[in-house]
């Protein structure tokens, strides 16, 4: 549906367009204060603002794509949910960590990361989805041990580590964030008067299309206001590092199908899997 949504409402649309068209336009419609021509213009000032229909067409993909491969391996039901909506999680984080520090620093826009509110709302998002990931995967790490160091059971994960398939994946997630910093392309530079006096200007290094700027920095609220520049390149390689960095994840979480356990222990590090002494299936 997403997808669809994408395909059909424009390159750098967002769900953000129907929400505000929604709960601020119908309710000026229905006192006679508004019109139709006033929801679509609502609709219009919110396109390329907040999260976009890509980010939820890549995080459904790899959310799709790891739960497959967990379910080749044997792991289904509730534990397949958790460890893939865990992988799904860990690459947002991770992405809007590197978001937010790389647009505190080469915007000079420093609020971004403070634990002020309401920015911290974001932080703490940020964290809860990194946090997910990262416990994710030391449940997988540690499962077949008891905390006491014994070994509970015949259970045994392993990443793919030794997989080129992710090493060039790391290599591609690296090389795209790093263009990105350094785009080669048109940059149009925003200039914005603050109100201190000051006058802030956008950098040619990690350049958006959406700049959110706070015009008052010594007010103690910690928000910004939206500035939008449409630039589907620009907009082309922020999905697609999220897309790479996505498919990062999945190499690294996805699994080819059961290995045996002896097998598995004369190899670790070659896939990730899950497979039962005794039995021909796993537990879920």
């Amino acid at each position: 549906m997403c997808l669809g949504l994408w395909i059909i409402f424009g390159f750098d649309s967002s769900p953000l367009q129907f929400v505000h068209a929604l709960y601020e336009g119908i309710p000026a419609l229905v006192l006679g204060s508004g019109s139709w021509q006033n929801i679509i213009n609502i609709y219009n000032a919110y396109y390329g603002k907040e999260m976009h229909y890509s980010a939820f067409v890549i995080y459904f993909l790899l959310y799709w794509g790891l739960s497959k491969s967990w379910e080749r391996a044997g792991i289904t039901k509730s534990k397949n949910m958790v460890f893939s909506f865990g992988g799904m999680f860990l690459a947002i984080g991770v992405f809007e960590w590197f978001w937010v520090l790389g647009f505190a620093f080469f915007q000079n826009q420093p609020w971004v990361m403070k634990w002020q509110m309401p920015q911290m709302r974001i932080l703490l998002q940020n964290t809860g989805f990194t946090l997910a990931g990262g416990l994710t995967c030391l449940f997988m790490l540690t499962e077949r041990w008891r905390w006491d160091g014994k070994i509970q059971g015949p259970r045994a994960y392993y990443f793919q580590a030794r997989s080129w398939k992710l090493w060039l994946f790391v290599g591609l997630s690296i090389a795209s964030a790093l263009f990105w910093i350094y785009y080669p392309g048109t940059v149009q530079l925003l200039t914005v008067p603050l109100e201190n006096g000051q006058v802030w200007q956008s950098s040619r290094l990690f350049p958006q299309t959406l700049y959110t700027v706070d015009l008052n920095p010594g007010d103690g609220i910690n928000a910004g206001v939206w500035f939008w520049i449409q630039n589907d390149w620009i907009h082309a390689v922020n999905t697609g590092v999220k897309a790479i960095w996505a498919a990062t994840v999945y190499f690294l979480f996805s699994v080819k199908g059961n290995v045996s356990f002896k097998e598995a222990s004369r190899s670790p590090g070659k896939s990730l899997y899950l497979k039962e002494h005794n039995s021909g299936g796993a537990e879920t």
